[in-house]
């Protein structure tokens, strides 16, 4: 992922931006997690990679105890991309957040992705999801709410930038599973050596490097495009 880090360093230089990835459920335990405030320190401070402590202990106790039992589980992962310039992207093709997912689900493991209020906002009406405009004290436009997550029409608004992905329960366990050979005959599979019982810890970079990858990429290009220095 060195390739991610370079990308993170040049998005902070270039135009001030902060991508911080965390993992945000394993299973049915999900961590409360302020977006706005997370830091990277807070998510590096345990192995699990989650930046709620209290949380993180208790992943940890179930990672230990599905390990034990030759098995697996999955989780997801949130990530936050702050001070993502405004502008960034395609009304149509190239759209940022399909640049994105593609990106996203590009990785091993990975089933599912949402922005914003994703699958939550079906849930809601458009009077409720819609997020509203309004000229901050420093006479930025800016929206009340953030269920967009950061991106409208394809194009960044200038608001933080909020996602997350689905990673899979590892598929290669200890338990013996039926399987069949080559042949179409029936057998059992039960897998040897070192396997993660869960993904997710190692998954965080992977989406910080990939998240960085893209807005890098499409920041060249409204430079490109527009000539704008950030």
């Amino acid at each position: 992922m060195a390739a991610g880090a370079i990308a993170k360093k040049i998005l902070h230089q270039a135009a001030g931006v902060e991508v911080i990835a965390y993992v945000k459920r394993i299973q049915n335990l999900e961590a409360v997690v302020d977006p706005d405030t997370v830091t990277q320190e807070q998510v590096e401070s345990n192995i699990v990679r989650c930046p709620d402590q209290e949380t993180a202990e208790k992943m940890i106790e179930l990672i230990e105890g599905v390990r034990r039992q030759q098995d697996s589980i999955g989780g997801v992962v949130e990530a936050v991309a702050r001070h993502v310039p405004k502008g960034l992207g395609e009304p149509i093709f190239d759209k940022l957040e399909a640049d994105l997912a593609k990106a996203i689900m590009s990785l091993p493991a990975t089933k599912g992705f949402e922005i914003g209020s994703g699958f939550a906002g079906t849930l809601m009406k458009g009077s409720e999801h819609n997020d509203e405009f309004y000229t901050d004290s420093q006479g930025q436009i800016r929206t009340t709410t953030n269920r967009s997550g950061g991106i409208q029409g394809g194009i960044s608004n200038g608001e933080h930038i909020l996602l997350r992905a689905a990673f899979k329960p590892t598929a290669t366990i200890g338990k013996e599973q039926p399987t069949v050979t080559s042949t179409g005959e029936s057998t059992v599979l039960a897998a040897k050596g070192r396997h993660d019982p869960c993904v997710l810890p190692r998954a965080v970079p992977m989406v910080e490097a990939m998240i960085a990858l893209v807005l890098c990429d499409h920041l060249l290009r409204h430079q490109g495009q527009c000539g704008t220095k950030f």
